[in-house]
């Protein structure tokens, strides 16, 4: 009976200490609570291929600008052969074309490049000597998001209210504002009137090598 006690005592002694030891399961270095993912750990690279690529980048970024610089510098010599050397040239001699030894022809040609600086004069103009019809009215509305059908029912069916912020564009079309101005050029009436300025009128001869 005395160890039969004695032994009671030891088992209650045991599971004192049980609760009081950690749960193997549960301890605290095996898991940890927190806000924001852990960063994904890089996979084994070649540090020194990733620095090589970094560097061809930078590099290439730089070429690309110089590249450009010198675009635009042999366009701009280009355009000094072409639309003032040769054609003083070619009115010195009083020709405009000529068939070199080499099987190829020069040909100088008048142009005339037009883009509309200053809308205001320019549409008035227009409109004043009954040119108008050259002029496309461009209309953007701007419409948030899943408003597909909105946007058919305004295309379908134009009305003149509408709760919505337009932009309202007056334009005319680049090939269509040269072939004009060319013409207009070329006609006595409009000529006289014509406000070069506003419709940024560059106007002279230009070579070409075929």
């Amino acid at each position: 009976m005395h160890t039969v006690q004695i032994f009671a005592q030891h088992i209650e002694v045991d599971h004192e200490q049980t609760m009081n030891e950690p749960d193997p399961i549960l301890i605290e270095s095996d898991f940890k609570l927190t806000s924001e993912p852990e960063e994904p750990k890089p996979r084994d690279i070649q540090m020194s291929e990733l620095t090589e690529l970094a560097d061809s980048l930078v590099e290439l970024d730089s070429a690309v600008v110089e590249a450009e610089a010198k675009l635009s510098e042999l366009k701009l010599k280009r355009k000094t052969i072409a639309e003032e050397h040769l054609p003083q040239l070619m009115e010195q001699a009083g020709i405009e074309t000529l068939k070199l030894s080499s099987g190829k022809k020069i040909a100088v040609q008048e142009f005339v490049d037009a883009r509309i600086k200053d809308p205001a004069v320019a549409f008035d103009w227009l409109r004043e000597t009954n040119n108008e019809s050259i002029i496309k009215n461009q209309i953007t509305i701007a419409l948030g998001r899943n408003e597909d059908d909105r946007a058919q029912e305004i295309v379908n069916k134009l009305k003149r209210e509408y709760d919505i912020d337009a932009d309202q564009r007056v334009t005319v079309h680049n090939m269509t504002l040269k072939s004009f101005c060319k013409d207009a050029l070329d006609n006595p009436e409009l000529a006289e009137s014509l406000p070069r300025e506003a419709f940024g009128i560059y106007q002279g001869k230009r070579a070409k090598v075929n």
